[in-house]
């Protein structure tokens, strides 16, 4: 565990708070669709609205823990240094440890610090359309060409 931490803090040391804020802005429209298309499997799987919309709002903040899993924060080469989000080919907690590398950990806090700050801004947002799209039976990637336009 300590070294899971070390990991973690030598990561979001590497970059000033401007660095920080430039990474989270430049991945907030990616962002968006990732944690639509994140919610959009975990109302389904656990039939979510069946005892209205608390449980979809509760979900917002908590989505953030399948987005660490399940995509990685890239700083492109430079001369353009910008930002992406990519879908991970293979879950954080399925990687076997002989098959990881410091790159599966590269800017995992601020991937974590991007999702919650997105979250908390949106949660309003996010639950209510998540709650009435998908009782619509909207697709996630619908959803998230309405809503992520927003953002």
């Amino acid at each position: 565990r300590m070294m899971w931490q070390c990991l973690f803090a030598a990561a979001l040391a590497a970059l000033s708070p401007q660095e920080e804020r430039q990474a989270i802005g430049a991945v907030r429209r990616p962002m968006c669709e990732a944690i639509v298309d994140e919610m959009h499997i975990e109302i389904a799987k656990h039939t979510l609205r069946k005892d209205g919309e608390d449980d979809v709002w509760e979900t917002v903040p908590a989505i953030c823990l399948a987005i660490v899993q399940n995509y990685t924060l890239v700083r492109t080469a430079p001369p353009s240094r910008g930002w992406l989000l990519d879908k991970r080919a293979v879950r954080l907690d399925d990687l076997e440890p002989g098959d990881t590398s410091p790159a599966d950990f590269e800017h995992l806090l601020l991937l974590k610090k991007a999702c919650e700050h997105y979250t908390e801004e949106w949660q309003h947002e996010l639950s209510g359309a998540m709650y009435t799209r998908t009782a619509a039976g909207l697709s996630a990637n619908k959803i998230a060409s309405d809503l992520c336009d927003d953002v």
